[in-house]
């Protein structure tokens, strides 16, 4: 039928057509393919069928291992498929706009230097040249996953004005080129924005969270905020996507510590304080965590002039594992 999603995508039916001739050719049924790929059967015969949706990377992964196939070059046609079926600039029902949309300073990138009035092309302030260093290569490896079908989360850690945002910024640039979507979650507060609309995001879209103890050290939010991102990061429906965020680093201190242990409880039991996952946000984020130093959102005195460093975050497998950073 003309509107199956195979009649919409060539790069599907030749994913597809790859797949089904290895199949073939070593004598496999679905019900095979399945045991040896460690898939259930459903998943295979729609990974197959002409009116099934485009396969996760998983399952085009898994698939293209059995059948001893490019791993890669299937990746590609399935992120070719993705745009195809889905339109380029993706699902506009979400939260966030197309990158290119986006003016640099309206994220937070400081101006260096003075600041002045003179405006860039468009009338837009202009930036600087950038200078890589190396957490910029931590970033791209990152973004270069998330275009490949990869969804990941990467938080930047350095002092005051060490270029954190500014970093973030150009380590998407390749992103918009592939009309990837960017969301800033900031209003009415960030803690409210984000958790009202995190179930929202859709794939090929950057949660942009600057400044990330606002969102995760937030006393009413933050653990909610934290599992919504944790859901997302694990839900192959809803990506690729990718999450960006900044911290200094007696935060990212507070937040990556092991809780103190439970009586009864070693902590590698892998559960924390009142039995929760390592990989949600601490409790003790949201009760005294960053406000134990000089009240709610009052950081400590800092060395200036450190330099930022990239603490990337895999996909957690499960619930109980990822730290998030």
């Amino acid at each position: 039928m003309p509107d199956e999603p195979e009649h919409r995508s060539p790069a599907l039916a030749e994913l597809r057509r790859r797949l089904d001739e290895a199949r073939a050719r070593d004598r496999l049924d679905q019900g095979q393919l399945a045991t040896r790929a460690g898939l259930s059967r459903g998943t295979v015969s729609k990974a197959l069928s002409p009116r099934g949706d485009v396969p996760s990377v998983n399952t085009v992964t898994a698939l293209a291992r059995v059948l001893r196939l490019p791993v890669g070059e299937l990746l590609e046609l399935r992120r070719d498929a993705e745009e195809e079926t889905s339109g380029r600039w993706g699902d506009p029902s979400g939260p966030g706009r197309p990158i290119g949309q986006w003016e640099p300073h309206d994220l937070e990138v400081h101006p260096a230097g003075p600041r002045t009035n003179t405006p860039g092309v468009g009338g837009v302030r202009a930036l600087p040249a950038y200078v890589r260093r190396p957490h910029d290569q931590a970033l791209a490896d990152a973004v270069a996953a998330a275009a490949a079908g990869r969804s990941g989360i990467v938080v930047l850690v350095g002092t005051s004005s060490t270029g954190k945002t500014r970093a973030c910024w150009q380590a998407v640039q390749p992103l918009a080129e592939k009309g990837w979507r960017l969301w800033h979650p900031f209003d009415p507060t960030r803690a409210e924005a984000a958790l009202e609309d995190l179930h929202r995001v859709g794939p090929r879209t950057v949660v942009w969270l600057n400044e990330a103890q606002h969102y995760l050290g937030d006393r009413e939010f933050g653990e909610r905020i934290a599992a919504a991102v944790h859901h997302l990061l694990i839900d192959e429906q809803r990506g690729p996507v990718l999450v960006l965020g900044t911290l200094w680093p007696e935060y990212a201190h507070d937040y990556t510590a092991l809780p103190a242990p439970v009586q009864g409880r070693s902590p590698q039991s892998g559960t924390g304080t009142a039995g929760r996952p390592h990989g949600e946000c601490p409790r003790h984020v949201r009760h005294g965590g960053p406000g134990r130093r000089g009240g709610p959102g009052r950081p400590r005195r800092r060395p200036a002039g450190r330099r930022p460093h990239a603490r990337p975050g895999r996909r957690p497998d499960h619930a109980g594992s990822g730290r998030g950073t």
